[in-house]
Formats: structure tokens, sequence, C-alpha cells
């Protein structure tokens, strides 16, 4: 290609050529913007599924716990104890793996060994 050596044309092609910098910058800007702001939401719902599934959990254990401390039997509390520390690991990890995008919970449901597994 032949460089031109007018200097108001060489000016133009510049300045055109900006212009079209920007707008592409523009545009890919705008692209990842509304990806940041589905992935938010996607976080936001994920986080408030896991927070009802938290709360469903502690209200189903909650009598159980209270019934075991009111029969005043050692090993039975022991073992209530342990269940419940073993819940709020699962429920930490459930809640970490929703937010970090590992599990979509409510999507693709899939059975082993008799329980539901999601993915």
């Amino acid at each position: 290609m032949i460089v031109p050596h007018d200097q108001a044309l060489i000016t133009h092609i510049m300045l055109g050529d900006l212009v079209a910098a920007l707008t592409s910058m523009i545009v890919c800007l705008a692209i990842q913007l509304r990806q940041e702001e589905v992935h938010f939401a996607s976080a936001m719902t994920r986080a408030a599924i896991v927070s009802e599934l938290n709360h469903h959990v502690r209200n189903a254990v909650f009598p159980l716990c209270l019934a075991v401390q009111k029969s005043g039997d050692k090993d039975a509390s022991q073992l209530a104890t342990e269940a419940v520390e073993r819940i709020n690991v699962a429920l930490k990890e459930a809640t970490a793996d929703a937010l970090s995008g590992r599990s979509n919970y409510g999507e693709d449901v899939h059975s082993r060994n008799g329980s539901v597994l999601v993915h």
C-alpha cells in the first residue's frame, strides 16, 4: 500500500482509526459490563437458594437437638452434637460451591446412591 504524503489525509486516516478504536473499546466494555451484571444476578440467585436451604435444614434439625438434650442421654447428646457439626460443614461447603458457581442448584438433577445430586 502506498502511504500518501498529504498531511491532511494522514491526519484524517489517523483520526478515523482513533474513532474506530474508541468505538470498539466502548462496545467491548459494554459487553463486559453486561456479562458481569448477569454473573452478579446469577450469584445472588444461588445465594438466595442456599440461604433458604440453610434456613430449612436448621429449622428441621433444631427440634431434634432439643429432644436429645431434654432426654439427658450423654451418648445421644454427643451424637447429636457431631451430627449438627457435620451439617454445619456440609452447609458451608454447599454455600461455597453455590457462590463460586461450581454447583448450580435447581438445574440438571442427577441421582446417585439414592440421593439427589445437583450439578
